[in-house]
């Protein structure tokens, strides 16, 4: 296994260290249970947006299987290209910067489908619309908002599920969620590609994929609304932001379900559990090109651990995030080495900084710029994974 250079004792990022603070006093103290009214598992299994059936699907359903089978097919001109977008905080303006390259060059596919999970949802409209969106995506990434993301509630965050007030991230995606923007999905979605974001149900300890174009299809204020508030919860990372909960009706019973980080069920999201595990050949896999945006580094690095409990809590929620990054990375992988698509993925250079928790403006600017270098240098895109 590849290693990087010894590094100096771990120190504890101070907003890190804040989360890490509150999740521990919490977990003691039991202090942040907030009422919700109660509703049954059968309610559950067939609830829906109201008014939007067909709109989202358990990771596990042949129904998704067969929209994503549906969805890779070749384009008018023979290719068939898909792309995943990992979670990462922070870390997705790495995979910002080198979408924003991909598309300057005039060579980013327009793929026939796209996944977001956490900051890689946030990404996924703009790199499913391409050319002609990467300014907002890069003003969304390199621009005053994103760098206050992490706005401290204080004394009050012990009271409320989240350490940090969730309207900054709110207010982000609101800004960028236009009717144009929505007008602009729909489009895409009747020509038969699609958008697909992960959210994590938390009552159902499932991942869900939501299908933002038949959403944004839908029109209108309400279509608008449950687009972003999907992608909110999408990145709302769990004792970081509050959950979102989603308005839903099952058997005639109106209740709402908690969803969170689609990170906290997987990294990324490209193949579902469906079609891993058939036998069934599809020919068509062997003629698509996969590419997965990693925003953040696949092989782990070294640094002493300090003997103290906030320190420990923090390495291992890293080194747990990163296993679960590795092991869907080789999932993926394997599902192509079997099926002869092509995968091809980038992910954050050694150069850099992988902390998803840190939003200053140097560091998340050195991340852009790091993925555009990367893309423009043509070293980006690798095929082959390093011994994990």
């Amino acid at each position: 296994m590849l290693t990087r250079p010894a590094a100096s004792p771990q120190r504890l990022h101070p907003v890190r260290r804040a989360v890490m603070a509150v999740a521990a006093v919490l977990s003691l103290a039991g202090c942040a249970t907030l009422p919700r009214e109660g509703f049954t598992a059968a309610e559950q299994a067939v609830a829906s947006p109201p008014g939007f059936e067909n709109v989202r699907f358990p990771e596990n359903s042949p129904q998704l299987a067969a929209v994503i089978e549906t969805a890779l097919r070749p384009d008018s001109q023979g290719d068939i290209t898909a792309l995943a977008l990992s979670g990462g905080g922070a870390n997705g303006a790495f995979g910002a910067g080198v979408l924003y390259a991909w598309s300057q060059s005039g060579e980013l596919p327009s793929f026939q489908l796209v996944t977001g999970v956490s900051t890689g949802a946030l990404t996924a409209p703009f790199a499913f619309l391409g050319k002609g969106w990467e300014e907002r995506m890069r003003r969304s990434y390199t621009e005053g908002p994103v760098y206050h993301l992490l706005k401290a509630k204080g004394l009050y965050s012990l009271l409320t599920p989240g350490v940090f007030s969730r309207a900054p991230l709110d207010d982000l995606v609101g800004s960028y969620v236009t009717d144009d923007l929505m007008r602009a999905v729909a489009a895409e979605h009747l020509r038969g590609r699609r958008l697909l974001v992960a959210t994590t149900n938390l009552d159902t300890e499932q991942l869900i994929i939501w299908d933002m174009g038949a959403i944004a299809r839908h029109g209108g204020p309400e279509a608008r609304k449950l687009f972003a508030q999907v992608l909110v919860a999408s990145a709302s990372v769990p004792g970081v932001f509050q959950p979102s909960l989603i308005p839903v009706e099952g058997q005639g019973h109106a209740f709402a379900e908690m969803h969170v980080d689609g990170q906290t069920e997987s990294a990324f999201f490209a193949v579902p559990p469906a079609l891993v595990l058939s036998h069934a050949p599809d020919t068509t896999l062997n003629r698509v090109r996969y590419f997965v945006i990693i925003n953040g580094q696949l092989e782990g690095r070294f640094a002493v651990t300090k003997r103290s409990s906030l320190p420990i809590l923090a390495r291992s929620f890293d080194t747990a995030a990163r296993a679960s990054l590795r092991q869907t990375v080789i999932t993926t992988s394997e599902f192509c080495r079997i099926h002869g698509c092509q995968m091809r993925f980038t992910d954050i250079p050694d150069t850099e900084r992988d902390d998803p928790l840190d939003f200053s403006p140097a560091h998340v600017k050195s991340l852009f710029a790091a993925g555009m270098e990367a893309m423009r240098q043509g070293r980006a895109w690798q095929s082959t994974l390093p011994a994990l």
